[in-house]
């Protein structure tokens, strides 16, 4: 792939991407990156889904989060690099900076490690140079994506919805006849969603009401994390 521009202002000729992504608030940070940059977008939440659309469509990036509901991104990874006709770009996405290199022998091209920007990781994510004359981290700012953004400010484009979303979601499953049992993948969820906050407060607070076993602990983590009032 080369490094060449083919858009004025921009280095990405047109791409199609599938994100397979449970998070909606991460999901909403890579789309508001697609629409910046002209990349039509997919997304599936499960490794099951994502194995449909393949049979069907084949996008140029596929976009991998490690942690799913119905396992690990892993494993789509492998089964994707091995193709005869492999995508042009697989990228792993965690908020767990420990699985950098597992994801890349296992053959992903790139990893992102949340909360994503387009500053930090639109050339990872592409495979592409962006041009001197676009100035990414104006367009972070724009966005509500830069590093610097606090948690309430993050994500300013995004669908003020995906966070409550999220939320709930996961206080259901733990609240379920065996929500026990889905601790470890909601501490797991949780964090994601902390770093795609860059609320490393609330991420760090999921990852040791894990360790301690306390679904408790996460439960009342997310009730304080939740928006309250109306979301229009």
């Amino acid at each position: 792939m080369t490094d060449e521009p083919f858009i004025p202002g921009f280095a990405i000729p047109p791409h199609t991407m599938l994100l397979v992504e449970d998070s909606r608030l991460a999901a909403e940070a890579v789309r508001l990156i697609c629409r910046r940059s002209g990349i039509r977008l997919r997304r599936v939440e499960t490794l099951a889904s994502a194995a449909l659309h393949l049979k069907t469509y084949r996008p140029d990036i596929v976009l991998i989060d490690l942690g799913l509901p119905d396992g690990s991104g892993l494993d789509l990874i492998r089964a994707l690099a091995e193709l005869s006709e492999r995508p042009e770009r697989i990228v792993a996405i965690s908020g767990h900076d420990e699985m950098r290199e597992v994801a890349l022998d296992a053959g992903a091209d790139a990893f992102l490690l949340k909360p994503v920007s387009m500053a930090q990781h639109l050339r990872a994510l592409t495979g592409y140079a962006p041009l001197p004359s676009a100035d990414l981290a104006a367009m972070d700012r724009a966005l509500g994506l830069c590093a610097q953004a606090r948690s309430g400010q993050r994500n300013a484009g995004a669908d003020p919805l995906a966070l409550r979303d999220d939320l709930r979601k996961m206080r259901a499953l733990l609240g379920g006849p065996e929500g026990r049992r889905h601790l470890q993948y909601a501490g797991q969820f949780l964090v994601s969603v902390g770093r795609a906050l860059a609320d490393e407060g609330f991420a760090e607070a999921a990852q040791s009401a894990v360790a301690r076993g306390d679904p408790a602990a996460l439960m009342a983590l997310m009730e304080e994390q939740e928006p309250a009032g109306p979301l229009i």
